[in-house]
């Protein structure tokens, strides 16, 4: 009470600084909470973007949208065949690799995400592993056969899910130009789940990005050629055989080598590390897993 006659004797003027300080001191107040408010929105934002990129595929299309500029500004894509990949359901698409811009035309390039095996030295850096794992990709460490073990069982999610998932079956770019003998992590996949094989042929890529070329080259072509599903026999464990994945990987193969009109020969291709052993989860070796290379 004595603090608000004080004021009164002091005239209106001290009255308006009085409560004016007041209704300032209470804005001041309102607007920290309201800042604080806004600080955890923001951050809880930023920490769920940032759990959907870890869980590969939720920023899809905002992947898509980013590469967009470079699939269609700087390379021309034709697609033939599309509709022999699945509307629905699990899939696995195996292709021969002759370009790290395989991949990325295998993720973006078909009317269904894609995830891609991928080596981990490409997700080193924060911005290359926000893009590449954000669009699906599945980081693996050759040098270590416990990774590849668990990228196999990320591939098996992918699956489980009614997903697609990419794979080259020669586990490494090829060096030559020429298609080489498949490995048959992709048969093995196939078999034990059930997935339809749908084999691609890829073409022009290498003109697009050599191996070794740090910078891709502009307003050129490129072609992935689809052919019809490889139904396996039979699905489960036991029916993965080293039998049962040898012909089916032959047969794969012989219908990527159609599709990409390469030169096949009958001899694995080269890892950049030889000394790297394939892992073999439930009996099949994953070297064709590994990719790109």
């Amino acid at each position: 009470m004595s603090r608000h006659v004080d004021a009164l004797r002091g005239g209106p003027s001290a009255l308006v600084r009085k409560f004016g300080t007041a209704q300032h001191r209470v804005m001041e107040r309102r607007a920290v909470r309201v800042g604080a408010i806004s600080v955890r929105a923001v951050r809880d934002r930023v920490t769920a973007a940032i759990g959907e990129w870890r869980e590969r595929g939720s920023a899809y299309e905002v992947a898509r949208l980013i590469t967009a500029p470079v699939r269609h500004g700087l390379v021309r894509l034709r697609l033939e065949h599309a509709q022999h990949l699945p509307a629905t359901g699990p899939a696995i698409i195996v292709a021969n690799h002759v370009s790290f811009f395989d991949s990325v035309l295998l993720m973006f390039g078909l009317p269904r995400p894609v995830s891609v095996l991928g080596k981990a030295e490409y997700t080193d850096r924060f911005l290359t592993r926000w893009l590449f794992c954000g669009a699906g990709m599945i980081p693996i460490r050759r040098e270590d056969p416990a990774d590849a073990a668990r990228a196999f069982g990320e591939l098996l999610a992918v699956i489980g899910r009614g997903g697609v998932v990419g794979i080259f079956p020669e586990g490494t770019r090829s060096r030559d130009g020429q298609l080489h003998r498949g490995h048959t992590g992709a048969a093995h996949l196939s078999l034990v789940t059930g997935a339809p094989i749908v084999p691609a042929g890829i073409t022009g890529t290498d003109r697009i990005l050599p191996t070794g070329a740090r910078l891709a080259r502009p307003f050129r072509q490129a072609t992935i050629a689809l052919g019809d599903p490889i139904v396996p026999p039979a699905s489960g464990a036991s029916s993965s055989t080293n039998r049962h994945r040898r012909q089916l990987t032959d047969q794969l193969m012989r219908e990527i080598n159609r599709l990409s009109g390469q030169h096949y020969v009958n001899q694995y291709a080269a890892l950049p590390h030889p000394h790297v052993a394939g892992v073999r989860p439930s009996g099949a070796s994953v070297t064709g897993l590994m990719s790109p290379g």
